[in-house]
């Protein structure tokens, strides 16, 4: 399924604002008026895919939700003359995906997802053992199921699809192209210096096995994922802590937070009223909508209509609000609300403390691994991005990806950290070429002293 042109779709406001890529990563985020200003469209990003992938038609390097810019080899920021780089650790999200979150009025659309095979099997460890079948999930609907969803479908919610994972393929291919080919740091077949972690998401799973066939599409064996025991992994809010909860539940008792909702109250209503989406969990953020209007035109669908009356459905303009208002409500979970930094601490500290300890180690030429790769979710890539000052924050698309990359020079230590392809721009400047110890010095605060104290 191929959806309409873009210029179709999003009109001419990125031509009208004169927007480069990298501009369409700023918004002007701090006042609500941004929400409500219909002029500013979708401020020149991208919202549209097919159901196959890779995605194309978005100028490179222009946000685009549905499958995030990424290091590309003729793309990237030149180096520094005599430079080597010495170490990437890059964090991405998985790839686009169908929803989490299924209107509770009826979807209007049936999902296919008969076109991918989550595989589920396990095996020994050793080759010469029982090897097993390898099955995988083939979701269907019992006609006669009492418990009705309101969902025709052959997928799970969530799950990746097939664009997601042909965008994961060609994402390994150019993570390849620039940090083999051209930089030579990624070797020939992965070795002893290279390692992986995912949370324990079948969805982040699966991504990562799309994404690292791009990057050795002749390699053989298998290779391990890392993950945490579920209950303490710091990644993803792995770990219980109830100071996070109560710390957002302060976020949206402040005035800013209030003013948003009454700005946005026309809107949630309407969109309540025909979507039968009027219960709490829809209507005090624009996670919901947002997630499930961004799933639909990211897989080839269209926008919701009523189960009801078909002629009542979702327009683009309101779907453009509910996409403002969602990266509003980024921009202010992680830079500009007053608790900002204790949430971080909260909710991303503890990882943040991992990636400081592995530039250390590099810092200190104590490192054994050279190329450190985590596929991880939005949840994560916010608050990083947040430690890291970024000076706007929209929500981060569909493998959304920050690569840290550490070089040498005449026995001195830089970093580049680049979010999609740019380097970030932050209230630290941009962070393009800086040492090393200044990049653990804007990030150390964010890790906290004391996590147990700090949940209560």
């Amino acid at each position: 399924m191929r959806g309409p042109g873009l210029s179709a779709l999003f009109g001419t406001v990125g031509s009208a604002m004169s927007l480069t890529p990298l501009d369409t990563f700023y918004p002007p985020l701090n006042q609500t008026s941004y929400i409500t200003n219909s002029s500013a469209g979708t401020y020149g990003g991208f919202y549209r895919a097919g159901t196959h992938g890779p995605t194309g038609g978005a100028p490179y390097g222009t946000y685009d939700y549905c499958a995030m810019p990424h290091p590309r080899k003729h793309e990237l920021p030149s180096e520094a003359s005599g430079a080597k780089l010495v170490k990437l650790s890059y964090l991405q999200r998985h790839q686009r995906r169908s929803p989490y979150n299924i209107l509770p009025g009826g979807e209007n659309q049936a999902y296919h997802c008969d076109n991918v095979r989550p595989y589920l099997y396990a095996g020994p460890n050793d080759s010469n053992g029982i090897q097993p079948m390898p099955v995988y999930a083939q979701t269907y609907q019992d006609p006669n199921d009492p418990f009705k969803t309101g969902v025709n479908s052959t997928c799970q919610f969530p799950q990746i699809t097939i664009g997601g994972i042909e965008d994961g393929y060609q994402h390994g291919k150019d993570i390849w192209d620039v940090y083999h080919t051209k930089l030579g740091l990624i070797p020939e077949e992965p070795n002893e210096r290279v390692w992986f972690r995912s949370s324990d998401s079948a969805l982040v799973q699966a991504s990562a096995g799309a994404v690292l066939r791009g990057i050795w599409p002749e390699y053989k064996g298998s290779l391990p994922l890392h993950q945490m025991v579920t209950s303490v992994d710091t990644v993803n809010e792995g770990f219980s802590c109830n100071a996070i909860s109560s710390t957002l539940d302060k976020i949206k008792s402040t005035d800013k937070w209030t003013e948003h909702m009454k700005a946005t109250e026309k809107l949630r209503s309407e969109l309540g009223s025909m979507l039968g989406a009027d219960d709490i969990s829809w209507q005090e953020t624009f996670d919901h909508f947002c997630d499930n209007f961004q799933a639909r035109l990211c897989n080839g669908y269209e926008l919701p209509c009523s189960v009801s009356n078909s002629s009542q459905c979702v327009t683009m303009k309101m779907a453009e609000e509910v996409f403002r208002a969602g990266d509003w409500e980024w921009n202010y979970y992680w830079r500009t609300n007053e608790y900002a930094t204790k949430y971080i601490q909260l909710v991303e500290g503890l990882f943040i403390g991992e990636i400081v300890d592995d530039l250390k180690a590099t810092q200190d030429g104590t490192s054994s691994i050279d190329y450190r790769h985590t596929f991880i979710h939005d949840g994560d890539i916010g608050p990083i991005l947040g430690a890291l000052g970024i000076n706007a924050l929209r929500w981060p698309g569909m493998a959304s990806n920050i690569a840290f990359e550490v070089w040498e020079k005449e026995k001195s230590y830089y970093a580049r950290v680049l979010y999609s392809g740019h380097p970030v721009q932050s209230i630290h400047g941009s962070l393009d070429w800086i040492p090393l110890s200044q990049l653990i010095d804007i990030l150390s605060p964010f890790i906290p002293e004391d996590i147990t104290a700090l949940c209560g």
